[in-house]
């Protein structure tokens, strides 16, 4: 079972539906399951201007009033400052390439959201990497350069290709598509009837078989 995410380091709601995901999974274990992340920069090359606020982001990003913005997350930090992403979002891709983005992503959103940091700083980026098992060289290499910028940015336009506009999103399979923030019990059941799917269409035995009977 192959679980997409499209997400943006900015966003409250991604950071909350990935909080969601890491504690689904320590509840529940699920066979074959690989999770691949993707590249969504809500606001792209985004640069914050003075007195910029994460409601700001929002009500461009989700094309809604500022005070319908403070609705979706009323509770943010105000320790938590909007900053530059683009370098955090090529490091994960570098994530990816290592086979610790999930972890990566846990450590990113931790350090920003709980812990405050700032996530457009490459020391802090080397930091997060490293412990989220990255060795310190292809680190710097990324840093120090513009690696994965076209992936980052080739991530988004597929995403819009695929009428993706909202974050956050996430897609089970190519198929079962969630829109928006799901909690746990919400993620339990779409996994569950996923995989049910999955066992019903993808395996036969003699003539007992709903792939062919779905042809």
């Amino acid at each position: 079972m192959k679980l997409e995410i499209w997400l943006d380091y900015l966003s409250p709601l991604c950071y909350k539906q990935h909080k969601s995901l890491e504690n689904l999974l320590k509840k529940y274990k699920f066979a074959d399951l690989e999770i691949l992340y993707r590249s969504y920069e809500m606001i792209p090359l985004f640069k914050p201007e003075k007195h910029c606020s994460f409601h700001t982001i929002l009500s461009k990003h989700h094309m809604i009033s500022e005070e319908e913005a403070k609705k979706i997350i009323p509770n943010i930090s105000k320790n938590v400052k909007p900053v530059e992403v683009f370098d955090a979002h090529r490091l994960s891709h570098l994530a990816k390439k290592e086979s610790c983005a999930f972890i990566f992503n846990k450590n990113l959103f931790e350090a920003y959201y709980v812990q405050h940091k700032d996530i457009s700083n490459h020391d802090v980026l080397r930091e997060i990497g490293l412990a989220s098992g990255i060795g310190l060289e292809p680190i710097n290499e990324v840093l120090s350069s513009d690696m994965y910028k076209q992936q980052v940015e080739s991530n988004r336009e597929n995403a819009i290709v695929k009428g993706i506009f909202e974050l956050p999103y996430m897609r089970i399979d190519g198929k079962f598509k969630m829109n928006g923030f799901h909690d746990v019990d919400d993620l339990l059941k779409l996994f569950n009837h996923a995989n049910a799917q999955y066992k019903a269409t993808e395996y036969c035995e003699g003539e007992n078989c709903d792939r062919k009977k779905a042809k």
